[in-house]
């Protein structure tokens, strides 16, 4: 026994451990069949969305491709962190119950390795999900239908992936954050879904409430609220692109600012993790 994790700690110092710890996790998410299980999800619902929307009005009509998009939006801001919060709740707390977190630790790898590893891993899955699930349907659209054939179309498509997936990150890190929280995965995961809830359904209609009762707000003040929220960054972010919101800030600088949540959560985790008792 000895001797086989002599040879493992060997592997580990002759590659890079931050590598070895992302292709764990990626097999990990083809093993739970998560990759495939969120593949079909995302390609069910976008041609839901492409063509169910198309049906609405009782004939069968091509969305503008503002529009098209604006519902992608809808669909992705509810779907993509809740997927991201349930691939990342158990990161931690769940390695600790099971006794792995400690084992792994005593190899030549340090704490920030094994955060980072993780992240590009899962991260790497949901980017390969997001591609085939929303980037395979809509990149048949140009040859289905004479509308969406502009050189719009997939500048808008890279925004709506790249952004998702930025967002799922941002999430992911969320679920990070509170796996190091906890002491068990049921509390991980009622946390995160209450953030989940609070970030991503109830936060705007605050502001929508806000805007009601508040008289004097105007809508660059609302906006400016929004920029709290990542998932309303995203929303706001792709709108912009798109030319359905006029003023506020433009859509390079709030793709800066979901970078920025992105950076401030790496720096959040690490900070956290590194100060967590095994």
């Amino acid at each position: 026994m000895q001797l086989v994790r002599e040879n493992e700690a060997l592997k580990f110092k002759r590659s890079n451990p931050l590598f070895i710890v992302a292709a764990k996790e990626f097999k990990d998410c083809l093993r739970s069949r998560w990759l495939q299980t969120a593949c079909c999800l995302f390609a069910l619902l976008a041609a839901a969305v492409i063509f169910g929307a198309g049906a609405l009005g009782g004939e069968f009509r091509w969305q503008a491709l503002p529009q098209l998009f604006n519902s992608l939006l809808t669909l992705s801001v509810f779907l993509v962190p809740l997927l991201a919060l349930l691939l990342s709740f158990d990161a931690v707390v769940g390695e600790a119950e099971a006794g792995t977190l400690l084992l792994l630790l005593t190899y030549p790898l340090s704490r920030s390795q094994w955060l980072a590893g993780k992240l590009m891993g899962q991260g790497g899955a949901l980017l390969l999900a997001l591609l085939l699930g929303f980037g395979l349907p809509l990149g048949l659209l140009p040859l289905l239908a004479q509308e969406y054939r502009s050189v719009e179309l997939p500048a808008a498509l890279a925004l709506l992936l790249a952004s998702a997936w930025l967002l799922g990150l941002v999430f992911m890190l969320l679920g990070y954050w509170i796996s190091m929280q906890v002491k068990q995965k049921a509390q991980a995961l009622a946390l995160l879904m209450l953030l989940w809830l609070l970030l991503v359904l109830l936060y705007d209609l605050a502001l929508l409430v806000l805007a009601v009762v508040a008289d004097n707000l105007g809508q660059e003040s609302l906006q400016w609220l929004m920029l709290l929220n990542p998932a309303s960054v995203f929303r706001l972010l792709n709108q912009s692109f798109l030319g359905l919101v006029i003023g506020g800030p433009t859509w390079p600088w709030l793709l800066g600012i979901l970078f920025g949540w992105l950076l401030l959560l790496s720096w959040l985790c690490r900070y956290s993790f590194q100060r967590r008792p095994l």
